[in-house]
């Protein structure tokens, strides 16, 4: 395929380009690996992404430095994630199989010493012994972005488009035509096939279909949570795990209203190089926005309150905020479930359009959605019925 697919014009028209068997969108866990998937099976495809990186919600950022004698470099062999992960290769076949595909190494979930439990903001932590919480959790070492990387290494760049955002689609009979916008102007593409790697909130906030779909379906996306959507997770880097010289795991249960953060655990390196703390917080979304400018503050005060005052003085605080994020997060996931739910309903797996569109993406998989292993779920079930040619499902009645 020519690499003239997606060159943007001053108005919206159509690209001269052969037609795509399929185009993915979202580049996210799910997407990279269904292109993963038809690649092998010598499939046309091209993958958009809204973003200005791959990845979605795995996203590991380095430590901001290490010092080498007088010299300041960037540590590129740790990483620290701020979205996706935990893995559990005992009970994720897909996610275990790749890892050990692609050579990556996993390590334990750090759980030597007590773990600590706060049932109020002036009550002292208890300690106690906790090793079935995070028992079976495994990291990736370098963090959960190197299963995109390798995926991405993969795949050849020229199917890959950055800052392409979808605004509608439109089924034109023998083929499906596709408007998105890069760097201010439109371009039209056009695919036998869609698969829409998106969370289906996301797709039901704010994409266009001509014909509309079924009410009920529309109904369905917008009432399905994406997972983890409406959090935000904090990350406190410090030069020493000074709680596990404490005889402390890191891990923190905040059982309490006003909690900043309700659970707390060790995303340092197992050997304790790379020291931090990380941490989701219980503080609803539009909570976050109001204090947004003492969120740090907060943090260090409950560190300070559970590890003493050595938790006072990190090199490093972040805060990803997910709700923020258009392309994960609406308004309806300010307010995140109470508990997992039931993910992966029966349409997401039915095709749209007469063969024509596919629903993807972690939230869509019947048995582990929500995880990683619920988009390499997702991605492989529609990646076999694309290559399988498979007629249409039974459709909505």
């Amino acid at each position: 395929m020519d690499q003239e697919l997606c060159v943007p014009s001053a108005k919206p028209q159509r690209t001269g380009c052969t037609m795509l068997d399929v185009a993915i969108i979202g580049g996210g866990l799910s997407g990279l690996f269904l292109a993963y998937q038809l690649q092998q099976a010598g499939c046309r495809f091209r993958l958009f992404e809204s973003r200005s990186r791959f990845g979605g919600r795995v996203l590991s950022l380095p430590a901001s430095r290490i010092e080498i004698g007088a010299a300041t470099l960037p540590d590129p062999s740790f990483r620290y994630d701020l979205g996706a992960g935990w893995i559990w290769p005992d009970s994720q076949p897909r996610i275990a199989a790749l890892v050990e595909q692609f050579g990556l190494t996993l390590f334990p979930q750090w759980l030597e010493g007590d773990s600590l439990y706060q049932t109020g903001r002036e009550t002292p932590p208890r300690r106690y012994f906790d090793h079935a919480t995070y028992a079976s959790a495994r990291r990736v070492a370098g963090g959960s972005e190197r299963l995109t990387d390798e995926l991405l290494r993969r795949l050849p760049p020229h199917n890959l488009q950055l800052n392409y955002h979808l605004l509608g689609l439109r089924d034109r009979g023998d083929r499906v035509e596709l408007s998105l916008n890069t760097g201010g102007s439109e371009v039209q593409v056009t695919a036998h096939q869609v698969v829409l790697c998106l969370p289906p909130r996301v797709v039901g906030a704010n994409l266009s279909f001509t014909p509309a779909l079924d009410p009920r379906l529309m109904a369905l996306m917008q009432n399905t949570p994406t997972w983890m959507a409406g959090h935000a997770k904090a990350l406190i880097r410090y030069s020493e795990p000074f709680w596990r010289e404490g005889g402390l795991s890191g891990s923190v249960l905040a059982g309490y209203a006003g909690a900043v953060l309700g659970e707390v655990f060790d995303a340092g390196s197992e050997d304790g190089t790379q020291a931090a703390l990380s941490g989701f917080f219980a503080i609803p979304a539009p909570m976050r926005r109001q204090y947004r400018n003492d969120l740090y503050a907060l943090v260090l005060d409950q560190l300070i309150d559970l590890f003493g005052p050595q938790a006072a003085s990190p090199e490093e605080v972040m805060v990803k905020e997910w709700s923020d994020e258009p392309l994960t997060a609406t308004a309806a996931d300010d307010l995140p479930p109470m508990e997992h739910p039931r993910y992966g309903h029966p349409w997401f797996e039915l095709d749209h359009w007469n063969d024509k569109l596919h629903f993807c993406g972690t939230e869509t998989a019947a048995e582990f959605g929500g995880y990683m292993e619920g988009a390499l779920e997702a991605a492989e079930r529609v990646a076999a019925v694309l290559q399988l040619g498979r007629q249409p499902m039974t459709k909505l009645v």
